[in-house]
Parts: C-alpha cells; structure tokens; sequence
C-alpha cells in the first residue's frame, strides 16, 4: 500500500509540478500561522481541558448590553451541576484562551468558592448567602418548585427522615407539635448536607431493613426506604436543581448517588372485604345517625375518591341532571396530576341520596365541616384534612367492621377498582380511578374479584360420581383413557368453546 502511495505522488509531481508547488506554498503558510501563534494544533478534542488550546475554539465574544459584540472574550463554564459565565477580559482570542485554562483548571480542583474568589470576588461574597444545610435545601426547593404544596411537605419528611436516622436524631416527640417537634426539626435542618455522604445514607438504610424481622415487617422496610430515597431525592428535580446550586453550594457527593432501590414485593390489592356488606351496614348504622359519615363512605367507596379530593369536594362540582361527578382543581384543591380530573358517573340511587343532602347543605362543602374541626394549619405543621373528625370516625368504623388496618379509607378505594375491573375490565377501572397510566391499575390496585377459571371442567363430568364417592382411580383406568386421541382431542375443543 505505502509503494502504490509513493507511486502516484511521484506521478503526480512528475506531471504536475505547479501543483506540488502550490501544496508546499499552503503548508508553509500554515507552518507560519502555528509557529506565530505558538500553537500546533488548535483542535480542542486532541488537548485536555488544563491546555489553553481545548478553550480557542469555545471562548465567544457575548452580546452587549448596547448592542453588537463585547469588545472582551467570555466562557460559561459547568462544574458540580452548575453553572456560571466568567469574563477573560482581553480582546485576544489566545489571551482568553489561556485564562479560561487557568479558571477551569482552579475549578476542577478547588471548587466554585476559591475559583469565584479569585476571578469573580464580587459574586463569591454573595453567592454563599446560606449554608448548605438540611433546612437551607428544604427551603429552596420550595420557593422554586411549582409542585403541590402536598408534594413538597411529603419530600421535605423525608429527607427530615433520612436525616434524622443517619445523624441520630429519632425523637418521640417529632410529630408532637405542641411538644418538641419545632425543636427536633430545627435541630435535623441545622445538618450541614456535607455530612449526609452516600456511604452513611447506605449504612443507615442497611441497619433500617435488618431491623425488620418478619417477612411483612420487611416487605414494608423495602417500600418504605425507596419511598424515603425517591421523595428525598425530588428536592433535587433537574429543573430546579440549577438554581438551587446557585444559592447554596451543595457538596460534590449528594446523599442518593449510587444507592439502588431495594427489590419491592407485589404490591397488587388483595380483596379482604365485601363492599355490599359495608354498604349495608353502613345504611343502617351510619345513614340516620352519622350522615357525614355515611357522605364520607360514598364518596371514598361508591365513587372512589381520594382522601383529600372527598375532604374538599364541592356541591358545585356534582351535576345531577348529568348523573356526574366533576374532579377538577377549585379554589380549594389542587389535583395530583392532570390526569387525576375527570367525570365520574353516579347510580340513580346514589343520585337520589345526593339530592337529598344538598337539599339541607349549609355550605358549599358535600362534607360539612365539624364543629370541633382542627384549627387552621400553620406552615410548621404537616397537612391536614378540613373534616379530620368525620375521616377518624369513618376509619375506626371501617376497621370494626374488619376492613384491614393500614389505610382503611385508600382500601375503599381500591375495592371498588376491582370490582369496575372483574365486571368492566382494566381500562374502565384505570380511567375511574383516574390513573396517568394503566400500568399503575394494574401493578397496584385492581384485582380481581373472581378467580381465573380453566374452563375444562366438562371433561371430569363422566368422572364426576366417583371423585364425589370417594372411589376415583385415576384418569389412567378411567374408560375415557381408552378411547383414541382424537376423539380425546374433539372433546377439548368441544369443551373450550362451551366455556
């Protein structure tokens, strides 16, 4: 290969000289470029990001702020999950190269802090405004995030949770508001983030699921400990997480990196309860003589709805000529998702009932409100439900009648999604539960209310008599194994097309 080369260049100079002097003319002018600039090769991809030329290439001249082209090169650098603009304050494309090399490489190596205070003293003395504690991050990812306000309080425990478990700091009296949460939780937000290393969270999440010591205990320590990472984890969204990294300097190592999700068990619904039983005996003992009960089990039952969406449901939202229930946000509720809107169809019965309460409604609630109900919530206390006394009642009513314990009222709801499934299917089951994805109708909620059936009992009905009287011997000395394989073959098919 290198002789045939060599063979066509000679040929080529041969017949063409005034070619082979135009080549050596541009490699002598490309020679002289490189050796007045000091450079061989300003490919960034060939030189490490230390050398001045990886940034010739990268360093931009910015727009003005008059107009036009800054008169001064600029680079944006990216480091720690964030990012900042510098000025290299010089109008030479190698100066600035060379200066970018000298920030980046301080950076790598000693971190945003001393990198802002050598090149931007300005923005170094502000940018640390607050520490990077516990509380410093709750509070940030607050104020940035447009989540519900329900899904930051359910992430904010449970960092408050991790925290409190690596550092040591369980107390008996954290969900005590009146006395000692305040100062427990001021003392887990006072945690600088630097001392919740991936190596302590993985120590503490191992001792956390030791400690179960029987198959239900567990099974509830694996759900429970990836709920605590994922929730903890969302104050970091990658939307907001820019912006928290430019208020408070979070360590290079966070909590959740490279700590995996434990194996979880099948969280599928297991029907326990019979809803017409509940039904029945809630018309007869809660109807006449604890009605907003009674609306409370409708609603969470009949119509299947979630705690809060029952909590803050409004008359104006039923529409009885329609037959309709509407879940939409109000002024007084802020839907889970905007999937979790949608119509719900209601039974005559249902219907009627409905009708009836309204008629002596005292407020634009369905669920009128208690008159020892809870004060206000404040913002230090964890989220409540405006008729809290009715969801106690209903829930201790629910567990007498042997509706499981954890979380009877989500049971309700549950319930219902398998009977919609066992007589509708699964995708009426998703769309009245108002699921974003079947998926989760399926991985966790429905179940079916009767058993899968083979369908092939016909093909026992000649053996039936003896397996009754106790004098079955088997298919092998029955007649029918005698008979050809055919004809055994026609009775199958036969007998799946009855079924």
């Amino acid at each position: 290969m290198i002789n045939i080369i060599i063979s066509k260049t000679t040929d080529y100079v041969e017949t063409n000289p005034s070619g082979l002097a135009r080549i050596g003319a541009r490699v002598r002018n490309k020679n002289a470029q490189q050796l007045h600039s000091g450079e061989t090769n300003k490919n960034s991809k060939s030189h490490p990001k230390t050398s001045k030329l990886y940034w010739h290439d990268k360093v931009k001249k910015p727009a003005s702020s008059a107009g036009g082209e800054s008169p001064h090169y600029g680079i944006q650098l990216a480091h720690d999950r964030r990012r900042m603009r510098f000025s290299l304050d010089s109008g030479n494309k190698d100066v600035a190269a060379a200066k970018a090399a000298q920030i980046w490489t301080m950076l790598a190596t000693h971190g945003w802090q001393e990198t802002l205070a050598k090149f931007k003293p300005n923005t170094a003395t502000t940018t640390k405004a607050q520490a990077a504690t516990v509380g410093a991050l709750i509070e940030a990812a607050t104020r940035l995030s447009s989540a519900r306000p329900e899904s930051m309080e359910a992430y904010a425990k449970a960092m408050r949770r991790i925290t409190a478990g690596v550092m040591g700091l369980d107390s008996g009296k954290k969900y005590d508001f009146k006395r000692g949460s305040e100062e427990w939780r001021a003392k887990v937000d006072a945690t600088p983030l630097e001392k919740l290393t991936p190596a302590r969270v993985l120590a503490w999440k191992n001792a956390f699921l030791k400690a179960a010591t029987t198959p239900d205990k567990r099974n509830h320590a694996s759900v429970t400990v990836n709920s605590l990472m994922r929730n903890s984890k969302a104050l970091l969204s990658k939307r907001i997480a820019p912006f928290i990294a430019q208020e408070i300097e979070l360590p290079t190592q966070l909590w959740f990196q490279g700590i995996t999700s434990e194996e979880e068990p099948s969280l599928r619904y297991r029907s326990k309860i019979d809803a017409g039983t509940i039904i029945a005996a809630a018309r007869k003992e809660l109807a006449d003589e604890k009605p907003e009960t009674f609306k409370l089990l409708l609603l969470t039952l009949v119509c299947g709805l979630r705690r809060s969406e029952a909590d803050s449901l409004l008359w104006e939202q039923v529409d009885f000529d329609r037959k309709v229930i509407s879940i939409r946000d109000t002024d007084f509720k802020r839907l889970k998702s905007k999937d979790s809107g949608g119509d719900i169809g209601m039974d005559d019965e249902l219907v009627a009932m409905l009708r009836g309460y309204h008629t002596n409604a005292s407020g634009p609630f369905i669920l009128e409100t208690p008159k020892r109900a809870r004060k206000e919530i404040t913002e230090h206390k964890s989220h409540g439900y405006r008729c809290d006394a009715t969801h106690k009642a209903l829930i201790e009513w629910l567990r007498e009648k042997g509706v499981p314990k954890q979380r009877p009222l989500h049971t309700l709801r549950k319930e219902i999604g398998s009977i919609i499934a066992s007589r509708d299917g699964i995708f009426k089951a998703s769309r009245y539960l108002r699921h974003s994805d079947i998926r989760i109708t399926s991985r966790l909620y429905a179940d079916t209310k009767v058993p899968v059936c083979a369908g092939l009992g016909a093909m026992l009905a000649s053996t039936a008599g003896n397996v009754e009287s106790g004098d079955f011997k088997g298919p092998a000395q029955s007649k029918e194994a005698k008979t050809s394989k055919a004809k055994g073959q026609r009775n199958i098919i036969k007998s799946i097309a009855r079924a």
